[in-house]
């Protein structure tokens, strides 16, 4: 025998609907959509449809905070018609593919740009889908003849289960598409808006504090992060935050700022009220990956002060990237001077040539002869306490002064500021990491 296939019943449930009669509820969706439902399923499904629209639209908007509510009722009270209309076309047999409505791409427009999580969204269609599947099931339960009531329940369960399915695929993909668009946007903003700080460009403060969400009158920390390019981290910019939460507990945990210049250096703020942000004196030399290294500026107050302890921070980085400083962590106050001389590394590497002369070569001895004077130097010419830093006896830096001195062709206490300073760059330059200078990325 060949099988006959059931006529469907959900046309003919659409067809027999009518809106209530003690209600005459108008219509949120314009005249043009309205006209065009009533050509296909008649006028009063369509009449039904708008009033149990207005029902699901109170009961969402009791659900939603006063803050939304303003903003939401125009765009809410059609998209939920829309939805009931959407639903009798297909419990008509004329479905469409689904796709989101203009006042439903809207209504995700602003929940995204308000930060409105997805789970909240989720719950709202869940209490729409909810409230139109229980009014057709009531229908279906009470349709005549009593021996069709089995099709016709389970028609309605498959037409409105595979509408919502689809209508809550649509929305939670429209949402995360419009939560990256706002993000990528955000970024971008806050490029310019950098940007524009470090170029010493005019801003307005408030639009500053809207787009980078701090203070820019606040007390600034600049930090420059960064992970060696031959580390084979699977995941450098996991690595990167987990460093810079290190920094930001030991410094009491202050607003922080971030931007990706590229897949390994990250920019970053520490951002205090007003005068309220320390350095401590010593900041987490361990705790993340041992490729990590991070250079810190100096704290500096308001927007210059923004600007200047970046710049400041840049310079450590240089410093650090340059000498190869075996430290994670480089602090600006330590290399200030080496700072301002290797802005142009090779100027710096001539003055250390030209000042030390032959106490700049790189052998051993040599190393160890400019070693002690510069101890001797950092202890105001005092030859027993550089002895004692040195750990050998004071003839032996009686000897290595004399000898040092053989090689600068005059006495130590000659252009000592000079001599000081050559040899705090020498010490700087002793691991021999070439003069090519590693970049820190750009913020745009």
């Amino acid at each position: 025998m060949t099988a006959v296939a059931r006529v469907r019943l959900t046309p003919r449930l659409v067809a027999g609907l009518t809106a209530p009669t003690e209600t005459a509820t108008a219509p949120a969706s314009e005249p043009d959509m309205i006209t065009s439902v009533v050509k296909v399923v008649g006028d009063n499904p369509v009449r039904w449809a708008v009033a149990l629209s207005a029902q699901g639209l109170a009961q969402v908007l009791a659900e939603v905070t006063e803050e939304h509510k303003a903003a939401l009722l125009p765009r809410l009270a059609p998209a939920i018609e829309q939805t009931g209309f959407d639903l009798l076309l297909a419990l008509h047999g004329q479905g469409r593919p689904f796709a989101l409505s203009p006042d439903e791409v809207a209504i995700n427009t602003y929940l995204a740009k308000a930060g409105v999580p997805f789970q909240r969204i989720v719950q709202g269609l869940r209490m729409i889908r909810k409230h139109w599947s229980g009014a057709l099931l009531d229908l279906a339960d009470g349709h005549q003849p009593a021996a069709e009531r089995g099709q016709l329940v389970r028609e309605v369960t498959e037409v409105v289960n595979e509408f919502f399915d689809a209508s809550v695929d649509a929305v939670i993909a429209d949402y995360f598409t419009q939560r990256q668009r706002l993000i990528a946007q955000r970024i971008a903003d806050q490029r310019i808006m950098i940007t524009s700080i470090i170029n010493g460009d005019p801003v307005d403060m408030d639009a500053a504090r809207r787009t980078l969400g701090i203070d820019l009158t606040g007390q600034h920390l600049g930090l420059i992060l960064w992970l060696d390019s031959a580390s084979g981290s699977p995941d450098p910019h996991d690595d990167l935050a987990h460093a810079l939460r290190e920094v930001a507990a030991a410094l009491a945990n202050p607003a922080l700022l971030t931007l990706d210049t590229d897949r390994s250096t990250l920019w970053a703020w520490a951002t205090s009220p007003a005068s309220g942000l320390r350095l401590p004196d010593r900041l987490p030399q361990s705790g993340f990956a041992k490729d990590v290294g991070i250079a810190v500026g100096r704290p500096a107050p308001g927007r210059d002060g923004f600007r200047r302890t970046h710049l400041a921070a840049l310079d450590a980085y240089r410093v650090a990237r340059l000498t190869g400083r075996p430290e994670q962590v480089t602090v600006y106050d330590d290399i200030a001077l080496a700072a301002l001389l290797t802005e142009d590394p090779e100027r710096g590497r001539w003055f250390i040539d030209e000042e030390l002369g032959p106490l700049a070569a790189p052998d051993r001895t040599t190393s160890d002869l400019r070693q002690t004077l510069l101890s001797y130097l950092d202890h105001g010419g005092s030859i027993a306490r550089a002895a004692e830093a040195l750990y050998v006896h004071r003839n032996t830096v009686v000897y290595r002064l004399r000898r040092a001195e053989e090689l600068l062709g005059r006495s130590v206490t000659d252009r000592t500021l000079e001599t000081h300073t050559a040899l705090r760059l020498a010490m700087l330059f002793a691991s021999g990491a070439g003069p090519a200078l590693p970049s820190a990325g750009q913020p745009g």
